[in-house]
């Protein structure tokens, strides 16, 4: 027999473990913005402001998920992460080698399947009313 998906529970997962990925991912790209530049043909500056971004937007998710409905921040953070894949999807193209395209495009994958997540987290939520 298969069970019903708790939309709240895999919601409230999809977004925290989301955040700590941004959390983790923006930390090594700020961190590491000159060795990112030499594999990606945009500026150090640039590579660096992202990184910071994204840990920015990681307290931001945290900060969501404590304070909004669930409905309002998985609906956010999936827009978020539609566009952000899109995005880096499109950076693979500044990359050096067919090895970095493909590192690069399995990030935009994996911002990819939090959208994914947090839309089937939220068609399992009851219709708020």
């Amino acid at each position: 027999m298969m069970r019903r998906i708790d939309g709240d529970r895999l919601g409230r997962w999809s977004l925290r473990l989301d955040a700590a990925y941004c959390a983790v991912l923006g930390a090594a790209v700020a961190l590491g913005a000159g060795q990112v530049t030499d594999v990606v043909a945009l500026p150090s500056l640039l590579v660096a402001v992202v990184g910071v971004s994204v840990v920015l937007w990681a307290a931001g998710v945290w900060w969501m998920l404590s304070r909004l409905p669930i409905h309002q921040a998985l609906r956010l953070v999936m827009a978020a992460n539609v566009l952000a894949a899109i995005t880096v999807g499109f950076a693979s193209a500044t990359a050096a080698t067919a090895l970095i395209v493909i590192a690069v495009l399995s990030v935009a994958i994996d911002i990819a399947l939090f959208a994914l997540s947090q839309a089937i987290a939220l068609r399992a939520l009851p219709t708020p009313g």
